[in-house]
């Protein structure tokens, strides 16, 4: 009788002797290696991945801040005013912004029209009913 169940809670071994069946404690103790090494080189490939990218997003912003400072140091210097980029934040900020209010727009727009009273028809008073019990 075969059990098919998620082995992720075994250990390493018993799941190698699960999948290949009964072999020598030498030949098991190599593929646990061989797979914990290949696991251990993918993490470390992901989070030298996620080191760079974080290392060129700071640069990045080093470099927008310093350009920055030199547009308004010559600004200042030349008494004129300054001319510079918007940030990426401030760029996203503006871009939500403008979403936000396209959102609004349109769900204006896809209410449902109330009927307008025409032009040439004052307005009236509803009439009343009296009545007594």
């Amino acid at each position: 009788m075969q059990i098919n169940s998620y082995s992720g809670n075994l250990p390493p071994s018993t799941q190698v002797i699960n999948k290949y069946g009964p072999t020598s404690p030498e030949q098991v103790n190599k593929v646990v290696d061989a797979t914990s090494d290949r696991v251990d080189e993918r993490q470390q490939s992901r989070e030298l991945s996620q080191t760079a990218k974080r290392d060129a997003a700071a640069q990045i912003y080093s470099a927008n801040t310093q350009q920055r400072q030199i547009e308004t140091y010559l600004a200042v210097a030349s008494e004129s005013e300054v001319d510079s980029q918007p940030s990426p934040l401030e760029t996203a900020q503006n871009l939500n912004e403008a979403q936000q209010r396209n959102d609004r727009a349109q769900n204006i727009d896809d209410l449902p029209s109330r009927p307008e009273r025409p032009e040439n028809d004052p307005a009236r008073p509803e009439p009343y009913a009296a009545t007594r019990a």
